[in-house]
């Protein structure tokens, strides 16, 4: 019998590839996720075997339904490439000058989470 964590584990290694950019917090809560709704939770049942039948099946359709949307919106988040932004320099020693001035080499050298930069330079940010 597989381990139930075995699916968690396949997806995050699928995603914790050596350039992936999600921070620990990201990873984190991933790991505490809440899992996926169960379609039968609500069923009321009758007693009639048809009846009964019918309420899951439609239950389960529903359910099918709520995680195509849910997967829409991961695969938008997922694939949206308009979420970094780059800046440039003369120099490596410019950059590693800019971020030591700025505080934020202790996050990175090339790719910082932008919360933790956001951080650092005191810029306020919604809660996610």
């Amino acid at each position: 019998m597989p381990d139930s964590n075995d699916d968690l584990l396949s997806q995050l290694s699928a995603q914790a590839a050596p350039s992936d950019q999600q921070s620990n917090d990201d990873l984190l809560a991933m790991l505490n996720a809440e899992p996926d709704p169960d379609p039968l939770a609500d069923v009321e049942y009758t007693g009639d075997l048809a009846e009964d039948s019918r309420r899951e099946l439609n239950a389960v359709q529903q359910g099918f339904r709520d995680r195509a949307k849910r997967e829409a919106e991961r695969f938008r988040l997922a694939t949206d490439s308009e979420y970094w932004v780059a800046v440039c320099f003369k120099s490596r020693e410019d950059k590693e000058k800019f971020l030591r001035n700025a505080g934020l080499l202790a996050i990175g050298d090339k790719y910082m989470d932008g919360y933790a930069v956001a951080r650092v330079l005191g810029v306020e940010m919604d809660d996610e």
